[in-house]
């Protein structure tokens, strides 16, 4: 009964409605946005040759749902579009594209290039660039065969039959996504989910982190108008644990809910271990901060670093290899690797295990001390 008016009282928290109306909100959008059809770059293309490999790249160039493409009649309004920020880059594809691929393949330093126009530096540059290479060099490595076969077998010469044929053998050869299937480590497929959507499972951690703090501060709140005079009780451990339970009720269902519709969720026995464990983590997590620093202005002031941290050592953008060491210190890198990975849902109960310890350890050493002090006193 004391559970379910503490859910009401939650219920009347404008705060608490506003955190949790967040995610549904966020969701949506990023579901919406990933219905468009602009990705995440937008390349401008100029070719202006009508040779063969001009052809060729021209074709290979069509839209996915992250990259698209857009072709210009000339370099100059390529230019002006990368200026005003409607492309994330420009290709500018010389005239005589077959020269080009005719001199990379004999191992010669082109004459011309291909012109790649960014307005900054940054990650969409490398990808675009990255991009660009996988679309040429296709092209290099068919006149590579060509050359070769060329001067090893036909001895300098080659009719059109033969090139056709060798052009031919090429193209079946050629690699497509049957070669490649992607998989995690637990042997279970890769889900085509959004790129927007991909780091959603990440934000949705960072969120319950939030929510885990803010239960403390509700707490702290709680405290200083004294309910807890009328709630007391010798298993503190448990009744503060019933406490935040009920807090991560609307959060828990709002999670699975986000992640179902989304496309993220992969089955039920993935899933509730983890994200019960993860929860748990961060209740004990919050419950230690709340028992160490006693402030609700203080903790108000540690979320932000908290969360911004999390999020850089977590794996919810990128994943920083280099920091390992200092990731398995965080609850939410073991939560999102633990999805696909079982070692990470074992350590996720360690360090639940080892939270949860600390905690009551917090909890009983203060009376214990004050025990001591009174019978000193006596």
């Amino acid at each position: 009964m004391r559970y379910l008016l503490l859910l009401k009282r939650l219920m009347r928290k404008k705060s608490y409605i506003l955190m949790l109306l967040l995610v549904p909100l966020m969701v949506f959008l990023l579901k919406e946005v990933g219905k468009d059809d602009e990705g995440i770059l937008t390349i401008g293309v100029y070719i202006p040759g009508t040779d063969v490999s001009s052809a060729t790249l021209r074709e290979s160039l069509t839209d996915s749902e992250a990259v698209k493409y857009i072709f210009y009649d000339s370099n100059e309004s390529l230019i002006d579009a990368v200026a005003n920020k409607t492309l994330t880059e420009g290709w500018i594809v010389p005239e005589d594209l077959d020269g080009l691929i005719n001199e990379a393949a004999s191992n010669s330093i082109p004459s011309t290039k291909i012109e790649v126009v960014i307005r900054e530096n940054g990650l969409t540059h490398l990808l675009g660039r990255e991009i660009a290479a996988s679309r040429v060099y296709p092209l290099v490595a068919k006149q590579l065969l060509i050359n070769y076969m060329s001067l090893k077998v036909y001895e300098g010469t080659l009719s059109e039959a033969q090139l056709a044929s060798l052009e031919k053998s090429y193209d079946s050869l050629g690699l497509s996504k049957s070669h490649f299937v992607p998989g995690y480590l637990d042997d279970s497929g890769v889900k085509d989910t959004g790129v927007i959507l991909m780091p959603l499972r990440g934000i949705l951690a960072l969120w319950l982190m939030v929510c885990g703090i803010a239960t403390s501060m509700y707490y702290l709140e709680d405290q200083n108008k004294g309910l807890f005079l009328w709630w007391k009780t010798n298993l503190t451990f448990l009744r503060d644990l019933g406490y935040y339970g009920i807090a991560f009720l609307a959060p828990t269902i709002i999670t699975v809910v986000s992640l179902i519709y989304s496309g993220s969720f992969t089955s039920l026995a993935r899933e509730f271990p983890a994200l019960l464990l993860y929860e748990f983590t961060v209740i004990m997590l919050a419950m230690l901060l709340r028992i160490l620093l006693k402030n609700i202005r203080t903790l108000g002031m540690l979320t932000p670093a908290l969360i911004i941290l999390t999020g850089i050592l977590s794996p919810v953008f990128i994943d920083f290899k280099q920091a390992r060491v200092i990731q398995k210190y965080c609850p939410a890198f073991h939560y999102l690797s633990s999805i696909h990975d079982f070692y990470y849902l074992y350590t996720l109960l360690i360090y639940a295990v080892l939270l949860g310890g600390l905690v009551v350890l917090c909890l009983k050493l203060p009376v214990k001390v004050g025990k001591v002090f009174k019978a000193n006193l006596l």
